[in-house]
């Protein structure tokens, strides 16, 4: 059913639940697997320069860091000792990862199912930072599969 599936991953708890379960779906359908790390653009707008005068500069900040490189291997690795075909990494920057992932990334990589895990952001917290599932399933145009990190 699906031929590429997708799991959007970072370094929280629910990322490694949706990674699971992505495992677990390309095994079942004999899927390739198509890891994928969005690291942050950060743009912070300066409406006033030092002098007091508006300004339309911006300040405009890129994670350099590498630290998710070794994670992504061990998932990598993970995924194929789990019985996973094919596995895909794919690491790019975006100040919206949700947007990057479902515009531009799953289309690009021709993908059938994105995996993310759930936001635990309250209303407030989403309004002011953004939620990358929200984002996901608002713009794909696969299937997307949320996992909620229940307490058993």
């Amino acid at each position: 059913m699906y031929r590429n599936i997708l799991v959007a991953v970072d370094d929280s708890e629910k990322s490694k639940l949706a990674l699971n379960s992505a495992i677990h779906s390309a095994v079942v359908f004999n899927s390739k697997l198509t890891i994928c790390h969005i690291k942050k653009n950060t743009i912070i707008y300066t409406p006033i320069d030092p002098t007091g005068m508006l300004s339309t500069t911006h300040i405009f900040k890129q994670d350099f860091s590498n630290y998710m490189d070794e994670e992504l291997e061990k998932y990598k690795e993970m995924a194929l000792n789990q019985g996973v075909k094919e596995v895909e990494i794919v690491q790019t920057y975006s100040s919206s990862p949700g947007l990057a992932i479902a515009e531009v990334i799953a289309p690009g990589y021709e993908v059938d199912l994105i995996v993310c895990g759930a936001s635990n952001k309250s209303g407030f917290d989403r309004f002011l930072l953004g939620s990358v599932s929200f984002d996901i399933v608002k713009h794909a145009k696969c299937d997307v599969n949320i996992i909620r990190n229940h307490e058993k």
